[in-house]
């Protein structure tokens, strides 16, 4: 996104100047290269990291309870050679919350405290297996009762994840909510699960930094946040010219178990 910006500025700057408006033609070919310069240097990349994921942390800011629900967003999945043989597994991205999840189950275990995964993400790329059942065999993988998983396998974007989330909650209504997530993405996830009544604590399962790295990187990593900003532009405007559905009330908690819903196998 952001290169492809930078060559429509200079392809614009020199249309301009062929066409005689060689001020205009300058204005943005300039553009172009200052934007170049800000994110091959990382400049540009370092800021928008820094407002998306400074308000988190990567610890709980109150007691874990019994009977907390961990949210967890599928980030897609990819195909890989292992062995001879091929394999589905999560995108790279997805392992930050995944070892986070891990951590806490330990947490939920050593304190004999019941604790519930829900996992929201459907096939989107058509590898197969859905992103909720690719995240869940990595975390039974690494001990985690397949019992205390929750999967949801149809939805096929974040406002989905949220929507779909948002319903499985209601039902089981736990005593607390955690969505564990890559703080890059924690904002949008955040704001789009209290549209629909869920305001969980959020729990920042890895960073994206670019000091010292590739301009090749940062190039990715200003896509990514521009990526995060227009999701919550869209959001914004949408609540603004009413097309958004209706906000659902907020969830209401319980520290009793509730509904049973059938587990992760």
């Amino acid at each position: 996104m952001a290169l492809k910006l930078i060559i429509a500025f200079i392809v614009i700057g020199l249309l301009l100047r062929y066409w005689k408006c060689r001020k205009l033609g300058a204005v943005s070919i300039t553009a172009g290269i200052v934007l170049f310069g800000a994110v091959a240097s990382g400049i540009l990349p370092e800021y928008l990291m820094r407002r998306l994921q400074s308000p988190y942390s990567s610890t709980l800011q109150s007691p874990l309870e019994d009977n907390t629900a961990f949210v967890i967003f599928g980030m897609g999945t990819q195909t890989v050679m292992e062995r001879g043989e091929k394999v589905v597994e999560p995108l790279a991205l997805s392992y930050g919350p995944i070892l986070a999840a891990v951590g806490m189950n330990h947490r939920c275990v050593e304190s004999a405290l019941k604790c519930t995964f829900i996992i929201s993400g459907a096939d989107v790329l058509g590898t197969g297996m859905s992103e909720a059942k690719s995240i869940a065999i990595q975390l039974a993988k690494a001990g985690v009762d397949p019992a205390s998983i929750l999967l949801e396998e149809k939805s096929r974007n974040t406002w989905q994840n949220a929507r779909s989330t948002a319903a499985i909650l209601n039902a089981i209504k736990p005593a607390k909510v955690v969505l564990i997530q890559n703080a890059l993405i924690l904002k949008r996830d955040l704001l789009y699960l209290a549209h629909f009544g869920v305001r969980p604590e959020p729990l920042a399962a890895g960073y994206l930094t670019t000091g010292g790295l590739s301009g090749g990187l940062n190039f990715l990593v200003t896509d990514m946040a521009w990526h995060e900003a227009m999701g919550i532009w869209r959001y914004d405007i949408y609540n603004t010219m009413g097309w958004n559905e209706p906000k659902q009330p907020p969830l209401a908690l319980n520290a009793a178990p509730a509904t049973i819903l059938p587990a992760f196998r």
